[in-house]
C-alpha cells in the first residue's frame, strides 16, 4: 500500500485482526481439549475389496499356492481335476490356467459386494455349475481354509484381525448362498448325455488315430490286399518284398 499505509488504515487492520482472532483462538482451544472421536469403522465389504486389489496384483502366483493348498489339506480333490497327471504339479499349464480362472473369479465376487442382490444369481449360478465336476458341499470348508490361508500369505502384516474377519464372513456368506445350490443341483433328475452327432464322432476319433499315420496308412493297404490280393498289381510296389516293409 505504501504511502496508502495511513496510521488509520493500519489501525483498522490491526483490530479487525484481533477480533478475528478473539473468535477463533477459543474455538481452536476447546478443539483441542475435545475427545477425540474415534477413526472410522470400515466395512466388511470395504476391507475385501481394499484387500483383494492388493493380491490381485499377481493373480497367478497366488492362484497357484490357493490350489497346492487345496490339495495338501485335502489330497484326494487332486481327482476332480483335469491336471491331475501333470507333474510337476507346481509347473502345470493346466493348472495355472484353471488356478488362475478362479482367481478371477474370486475377484468378480469380491466386486459385486457391492450390489449383493445382484451378487445372489451369479453365486447360485456357480454353485450349481461346480456339480458337474464332481463338488461336494464338505469341500466348501477345504476351499475356504485354503483361500484364508493364501491371502494371509499374500497379505503379512495387512492380515490383521479385522480383515481376518472380514474374509472370513464374506466366505461364509458367499457359501451359504453356493452350498444349497450344490445341493439342489446334485439331487436334480440328470438330463440324458448328449448324442454327438456323425461328424463329431468322425472328427474326435480321427484325431486318435492321426497320431500315427505311417503305421495306419500300412494296415489299411495290407488289408485290401488281404480282402483282394489282384489288387496289388495296380500299384507300382507290387514286386517289394516283404510288402510290409515296402518304401
Amino acid at each position: 500500500l505504501g504511502e496508502l499505509w495511513t496510521p488509520p488504515v493500519k489501525d483498522a487492520w490491526t483490530k479487525t485482526y484481533q477480533t478475528v482472532q478473539q473468535v477463533m483462538s477459543p474455538a481452536l482451544v476447546r478443539a483441542h481439549a475435545a475427545p477425540k472421536p474415534p477413526p472410522r469403522k470400515k466395512a466388511p465389504a470395504e476391507l475385501v475389496q481394499e484387500t483383494w486389489r492388493l493380491v490381485e496384483k499377481d493373480l497367478d502366483a497366488h492362484g497357484i499356492k490357493f490350489f497346492l493348498k487345496i490339495f495338501e489339506i485335502a489330497p484326494p480333490a487332486l481327482k476332480l481335476f483335469s491336471f491331475k497327471d501333470e507333474v510337476p504339479l507346481e509347473k502345470s499349464p493346466g493348472m495355472q490356467k484353471h488356478a488362475t480362472g478362479v482367481m478371477r473369479t474370486v475377484g468378480t465376487a469380491v466386486a459385486g459386494l457391492s450390489d449383493v442382490k445382484s451378487l445372489i444369481p451369479v453365486l447360485e449360478a456357480l454353485g450349481g455349475k461346480h456339480a458337474q465336476y464332481g463338488v461336494q458341499p464338505e469341500h466348501f470348508a477345504v476351499v475356504g481354509e485354503a483361500l484364508l490361508w493364501t491371502l494371509e500369505q499374500g497379505l503379512g502384516e495387512l492380515w490383521t484381525p479385522p480383515v481376518k474377519d472380514a474374509w472370513t464372513k464374506t466366505y461364509q456368506t458367499v457359501q451359504q448362498v453356493m452350498s444349497p445350490a450344490l445341493v439342489r443341483a446334485h439331487a436334480a433328475p440328470k438330463p440324458p448325455p448328449r448324442k454327438k452327432a456323425p461328424a463329431e464322432l468322425v472328427q474326435e476319433t480321427w484325431r486318435l488315430v492321426e497320431k500315427d499315420l505311417d503305421a495306419h496308412g500300412i494296415k489299411f493297404f495290407l488289408k485290401i490286399f488281404e480282402i483282394a490280393p489282384p489288387a496289388l498289381k495296380l500299384f507300382s510296389f507290387k514286386d517289394e518284398v516283404p510288402l510290409e516293409k515296402s518304401p
